[in-house]
């Protein structure tokens, strides 16, 4: 696994120092060690045994996505990706992130929805101070972006309050921040505000959109996932893409089915009526 002492202490729950002691066999409890260590190798062998996910296969969806990720970048706008759930948003802007150091990317929460929370949010993605007053969190994060080509993705951005959103707002204002909003047709709402005049200043900084939809998931799509040419399996996956269960739902019917060393027709189906999945 390539993991520090450090890091593999605190997935077992234990301490640095207990398990530098552990090694060198000078641990007096030795066998509370050993309990810990023995289940973390038995479940990483379990999970070996298993099928994780999928490759990332660029889509219909994922090609609007990427292309909105790019724009919004280089013309330092900022960008909202919305629509259907389970459709390859979110894993479209992970993989388009990959590698790239000008790219933050966090996930808001309902936890995080109003202004306070949301700027120790972007304060730890941006590694600023998370205390004093929100005008203070707010400089630290403009000074941290000062002169620097940044790209920030904002996924699940629904749950932002419109404050929350003025905040966005402000950051490609103030910062000349690039940023992209992802998420269900709430956040496309709040960001239209039905024309009113306090939301024109929000949505007019809106440089590029994409509505998507699991009715744009092609056949094509479908079979290059999951490595099918033909057949009533593909047939099946492709219904499942297609309804309210999306892309992800059909993936975790794949995946499951998979494990359970049956992607016939009947194994699919089986697995996806113990999994409520009904098409």
């Amino acid at each position: 696994k390539k993991m520090s002492q450090a890091r593999f202490a605190r997935v077992i729950d234990t301490s640095e120092s207990t398990i530098s002691r552990w090694l060198q066999n000078d641990y007096p409890n030795a066998e509370n060690v050993n309990v810990k260590v023995m289940a973390f190798l038995e479940k990483e062998t379990a999970r070996k045994q298993k099928v994780g996910k999928l490759d990332f296969v660029m889509t219909t969806v994922s090609k609007q996505v990427w292309n909105v990720l790019e724009y919004t970048r280089l013309q330092k706008t900022m960008g909202i990706i919305y629509g259907d759930a389970g459709i390859g948003k979110t894993a479209t802007a992970k993989q388009w992130a990959k590698g790239k150091n000008d790219v933050v990317m966090i996930t808001v929460t309902p936890a995080f929805a109003n202004p306070k929370p949301f700027l120790k949010l972007l304060a730890r993605a941006f590694k600023t101070s998370r205390s004093g007053t929100m005008d203070d969190i707010y400089l630290d994060i403009l000074d941290r972006l000062e002169n620097r080509d940044i790209t920030l993705i904002i996924d699940e951005a629904q749950h932002l309050t419109v404050k929350s959103l003025e905040i966005v707002r402000s950051l490609n204002d103030n910062a000349d921040t690039a940023i992209v909003m992802i998420g269900n047709e709430v956040v496309y709402n709040k960001m239209l505000g039905k024309q009113k005049a306090e939301f024109a200043q929000l949505f007019s900084r809106i440089g590029m959109r994409s509505s998507l939809s699991t009715e744009m998931i092609k056949k094509e799509d479908t079979a290059a996932i999951f490595g099918l040419e033909s057949g009533a399996e593909l047939e099946y996956l492709y219904s499942i893409c297609g309804s309210r269960f999306g892309l992800r739902g059909a993936v975790h019917v794949w995946v499951n089915a998979s494990n359970n060393e049956d992607t016939s027709l009947n194994g699919l189906k089986g697995m996806a009526k113990q999994m409520g999945i009904l098409v």
